[in-house]
């Protein structure tokens, strides 16, 4: 069996080009800070869809940065010494740049991106699985075991490599060994028949009365989107010993910025408990509203949260 060649010396290190990433990402984040300043409020009504807009400004900086127009480096590659470029050393063209970016930031703007629950519930939602579970692990695997060519999915996509800034010649480097593909090829096959296992266990007898309390709970026309789980806290004390709170814990997103309506949290909590009938013998019920936006390169939110047993919930 043959083995990867060593990495050669012209090509940027892992570390290199994950600090490179980490400035772009710090400067695209004060670029979002300052435009929330101004425009926090559209971006709250936005909801799930502002990380779109996130994605809009992401695209063009890599896109253009990284292609012959920004000299194949973001503000990032420039700091670190390195620069993107085809095999040949050439620069890249501005199409082939933009979609160099694609899987990356597909992958970027997808990750805990709060869907509308009518994407979650449907078809639709393998989609956004395979993506973040089996393109991220591929582009993260590359990262890490490709050093032959030190290609991640994007690189190998266009035909690029990320090199030093002084290099200018052709890249001598043997092609990327299969097997790296073949394991990429499993993960994106295997996020894809995942939710088929998902679907079944969310259904089935372990969670489906905390599935019935996420879908009571979401029907409210000012919830946005819900997280719905069971959690427990221990806590040791000298006088009592280890005591344990078990709870039921509701996260609901709202456009609107009463987060402190005591009246919305009893009726979200008595939703819960009237769809999972189960959650009377807890020791508390904790309904958190969470009010602001995330727009894939910065993000603000504010939350109050509201704690009583499931007895006080149901009082008159």
């Amino acid at each position: 069996m043959s083995t990867p060649a060593p990495t050669p010396p012209v090509m940027a290190g892992f570390w290199r080009r994950l600090g490179a990433f980490m400035l772009d990402g710090l400067v695209l984040g004060a670029i979002g800070w300052v435009a929330g300043l101004f425009l926090s409020d559209q971006f709250i009504q936005m909801g799930p869809w502002a990380r779109l807009l996130g994605f809009c400004v992401a695209l063009p900086y890599f896109g253009l940065m990284n292609s012959r127009v920004g000299g194949g480096q973001t503000l990032g590659k420039r700091a670190l010494g390195i620069k993107v470029v085809s095999r040949d050393a050439a620069l890249l063209s501005i199409p082939r740049a933009f979609v160099r970016f694609l899987p990356l930031g597909a992958v970027w703007f997808l990750n805990n991106a709060q869907l509308p629950q009518s994407v979650q519930q449907s078809f639709w939602s393998y989609g956004p699985s395979v993506v973040v579970f089996g393109v991220g692990l591929s582009i993260l695997y590359l990262f890490l075991f490709n050093r032959a060519t030190r290609q991640s999915l994007h690189d190998l996509l266009v035909g690029s490599y990320v090199v030093r800034a002084s290099v200018n010649e052709p890249i001598k480097a043997s092609p990327t060994w299969p097997v790296h593909l073949a394991v990429c090829g499993v993960f994106i096959v295997g996020v894809s028949l995942l939710p088929l296992f998902t679907q079944n266990l969310i259904t089935g007898p372990t969670f489906s009365p905390l599935f019935h309390a996420y879908e009571a709970v979401s029907k409210p026309a000012w919830v946005d989107h819900v997280q719905v789980t069971e959690g427990q806290t221990v806590m040791a004390t000298v006088s009592k010993g280890q005591t344990k709170t078990r709870y039921l814990n509701i996260v609901a997103y709202t456009k609107d910025a009463d987060i402190g309506n005591t009246e919305r949290a009893r009726q979200l909590a008595r939703l819960a408990l009237a769809a999972d009938p189960e959650a009377l013998k807890l020791d508390a019920v904790r309904v958190s509203f969470v009010y602001g936006y995330d727009i894939g390169i910065a993000s603000s939110w504010r939350s109050y949260t509201h704690v009583h047993a499931p007895a006080e919930w149901l009082a008159p």
